[in-house]
């Protein structure tokens, strides 16, 4: 069964976050740390939070310490308190996009593969799952472009790469996704995008994640959703899905816009 979101709070890493080494009291900082998760949308109105007993335990702290983190979140109606059923989040989250300059998204794509080294797992055609077909609206049979990416810098391991594409080609050698982008060969490729939509989140390693990011099973993970368009005939069509998973502990996600 898949843990409850709530419990990437007891996930590996989460109780360096709150140390005694930090100048604010205990229960500021476990406040400080739940509230972000909240007012971001990894806890998710409704979610319950992990038990007492289960907080303690994973920060190491003293029951007064969650009880005045908890008492906190609830003065501030992100929680609601309720004997016998636990704690749960009662503050909605409402994603807001952010508008960007499409030059400067596929800026960025290209100085992390110029700043970076991949390791290519898998890169075939292939017919792709269900979930994939969906997105793309192809037919049963229909085959993508499929690579599956590691990234490092100085030798650490920053993020997990899975992408499908629509009408690109076999290159001649899987070489050329090591030190460039995906998005520089489908350029050469002639790939015109006009639109990329990307959803960011968070999300916890699955095993098979964990193992090819060398972190635990369950570490808290940025999730990036990017989803390129085309323009054909006056209707934008999917041609390029990638999930980015990144080591929250290696790898920040900056974006410095400028109002018009």
């Amino acid at each position: 069964m898949k843990p409850a979101t709530g419990y990437i709070l007891l996930s590996h890493g989460q109780s360096r976050r709150v140390s005694e080494d930090l100048p604010s009291p205990l229960y500021h900082q476990l406040y400080s740390l739940i509230k972000s998760y909240i007012i971001d949308g990894t806890l998710h109105h409704g979610e319950k939070l992990p038990s007492e007993r289960e907080l303690i335990e994973a920060f190491d702290v003293s029951r007064i310490t969650v009880k005045r983190a908890v008492n906190e979140l609830a003065a501030e109606d992100l929680v609601e308190r309720a004997r016998g059923k636990g704690t749960h989040v009662t503050h909605k989250y409402t994603p807001k996009p952010v508008q960007a300059p499409l030059l400067g998204v596929l800026e960025e794509i290209d100085s992390i593969a110029e700043n970076s080294v991949a390791q290519v797992i898998d890169c075939r055609i292939m017919v792709p799952p269900q979930a994939i077909r969906g997105e793309f609206s192809t037919d049963r049979n229909d085959s993508l472009f499929h690579l599956v990416r590691t990234r490092s810098r100085a030798g650490a391991l920053f993020g997990y790469f899975d992408s499908w594409s629509a009408g690109v080609e076999m290159p001649s050698s899987t070489d050329i996704f090591i030190n460039q982008s995906r998005h520089q060969y489908f350029r050469e490729s002639g790939m015109e995008v006009s639109h990329i939509n990307q959803t960011i989140s968070a999300v916890p390693a699955n095993e098979a994640i964990a193992s090819h990011l060398h972190v635990g099973v369950g570490f808290p993970l940025l999730s990036l959703v990017r989803r390129s368009y085309c323009l054909k005939n006056d209707k934008e069509t999917l041609v390029d899905y990638l999930l980015a998973l990144y080591n929250t502990e290696l790898f920040q996600y900056e974006m410095d816009l400028k109002l018009d």
